[in-house]
């Protein structure tokens, strides 16, 4: 289940608004089809520093000051992860899902366009909580991703939302989330010096979740991911259209400086490159010679295209301000490709086996180097709250390394895997139970019951789910007058089967109870 904002929520079919209902997916194109595309991110030009930049340029002044340092800040508003996470979940082997809209990049529950002017909505987490809610109406999920979560405005309101998803997964019993680190794509956060920090801020945030610590589990930090493409950025993505836009008159600045260096002021080339310029860039740059039409390209998809390629190839400037963007673009919450691990390990070793010691596709590196001092008091801390790293290995590059829910102090539910084997035996036997709802409560059921019951477990065994060296060693399962009810039970309709599992530790079993109201006596 994948909660978070879209850039429009609308059924194909009865071309009806989506948000805030769970919608079923089976593909990225499905995605598409109900909810669009990414948002484009908005990034201003900043004056930098020698220590601190992310390109130089030279302003055409001359002289020792003629070389500027200029950083590249992207608007706090204009950062939407859904639509990259499932394109990471896809990337990394997920199939079907669930996907809840809870506005769009406006910030409302209408389809209209967006625009390249558009700042996007400040990320709300009373937006997320409704979605949230909206979730815990659909039985299927098996887990739950808030890829925005991380980017919330502050920890109270991170903390409040990691609080609401993990009570949702515990009430529930049917899920577990997989949550980021508050703050975790924020560049200033990728120092190995602050891992302290940010492990201590998270342990706070879910400090009084401990009643739930089984059905979730964490992973840091963010990555870097080759997902974006180039042909996704373009001058669009620049703070230029604002009025009076800073980030406009220094791109005109440096742009009109670097043509004169290349082409040389007045030559052919240099007045038809200033005429792209002015194109983009019409209040910020004299009019050339000739004269060339009006166009607003913010509007023009195809003279988008067409100019940004003429700047691109005529101009290195542009080139390095869009590599720069893109890298910023490329970097994501964690927990899209996870959810697409998972779902693949489910699909290709069983959900019993640990969803770890697997490469990530289409991530090219975490955005801390992790060592294994480093790492440890992460995976195993004291509090029992444990992070799931990602780590990067030569010749493997980036892999999942840690398995571990938050309840690490737990002998039971300590694992990933053993938490969500036990909540697909649950499920599976509770659809099981469902079919004989309307028959009699009598002897010849509960036979049918346990034997199916029994039937299942028996694969589940064959296939490694449990431990034991045969069958009989790995479970069992009761239902009958003397056993799992009395004479009552039955009297008031009521079927009660117990199981019982050996899956963590040799000789030692987890026990589970059905209770279902009979129709049928």
């Amino acid at each position: 289940m994948f909660i978070g904002y879209t850039e429009k929520a609308l059924d194909p079919v009865s071309n009806k608004p989506i948000y805030l209902q769970p919608t079923a997916l089976s593909s990225l194109a499905d995605y598409q089809s109900y909810f669009g595309y990414g948002f484009r991110p908005k990034f201003s030009i900043v004056a930098g520093s020698s220590n601190d930049y992310d390109f130089m340029a030279s302003t055409g002044t001359g002289g020792p000051s003629d070389m500027g340092y200029y950083k590249l800040e992207q608007s706090a508003d204009s950062t939407f992860y859904m639509y990259n996470a499932l394109r990471l979940f896809y990337a990394n082997g997920g199939g079907n899902c669930y996907v809840v809209s809870v506005s769009n990049y406006n910030g409302d529950l209408n389809n209209s366009q967006t625009t390249a002017t558009d700042s996007g909505t400040t990320i709300q987490v009373a937006d997320l909580q409704a979605g949230l809610a909206a979730s815990g109406s659909q039985v299927g999920p098996t887990m739950v991703v808030i890829p925005d979560s991380c980017q919330l405005e502050s920890e109270a309101d991170y903390s409040s939302l990691t609080a609401a998803t993990l009570a949702l997964c515990g009430n529930l019993q049917d899920r577990v989330a997989i949550l980021d680190l508050w703050d975790s794509t924020n560049p200033a956060t990728w120092n190995p010096l602050t891992i302290t920090d940010q492990a201590n801020q998270f342990y706070t945030a879910v400090g009084s979740s401990s009643d739930y610590y089984s059905y979730g589990s964490a992973y840091f930090p963010a990555v870097k991911t080759s997902i974006v493409t180039s042909s996704e950025v373009d001058y669009t993505n620049l703070n230029i259209f604002e009025p009076d836009s800073s980030t406009a008159e220094t791109l005109a600045l440096l742009l009109t400086a670097q043509a004169e260096q290349l082409y040389g002021y007045g030559t052919a080339q240099y007045n038809q490159v200033m005429a792209a310029v002015w194109q983009m860039l019409p209040d910020y740059v004299p009019v050339p010679s000739p004269p060339v039409s009006s166009v607003d390209p913010a509007t023009q998809p195809k003279t988008v295209a067409q100019l940004n390629q003429f700047l691109v190839n005529a101009l290195p400037l542009m080139k390095q301000l869009e590599s720069l963007i893109l890298a910023d673009m490329n970097v994501a919450p964690v927990s899209g490709p996870i959810a697409g691990i998972w779902a693949q390990n489910d699909q290709n070793r069983g959900v019993w086996n640990a969803p770890a010691n697997l490469g990530l596709t289409s991530v090219i590196s975490p955005t801390i180097a992790l060592t294994d001092d480093q790492q440890g008091p992460l995976n195993v801390p004291l509090n029992g709250i444990a992070i799931d790293v990602v780590r990067y290995f030569v010749n493997r590059g980036p892999v999942v390394w840690g398995a571990r829910t938050l309840d690490g102090n737990s002998n039971d539910y300590r694992y990933i895997q053993v938490r969500r084997t036990l909540i697909y035996i649950e499920q599976s036997i509770k659809t099981s139970l469902q079919q004989t709802v309307f028959a009699p409560n009598v002897g010849q059921t509960w036979v049918t019951v346990t034997a199916s019951i029994s039937n299942f477990l028996t694969g589940l065994w064959t296939q490694g789910g449990l431990m034991g060296d045969k069958a009989s060693d790995a479970f069992s399962v009761q239902c009958g007058l003397g056993s799992t009810m009395t004479a009552q039970d039955i009297l008031n309709g009521y079927m009660i089967v117990s199981v019982t599992l050996q899956m963590v530790h040799p000789a030692e079993f987890i026990e589970l109870t059905f209770k279902q109201q009979m129709q049928g006596t």
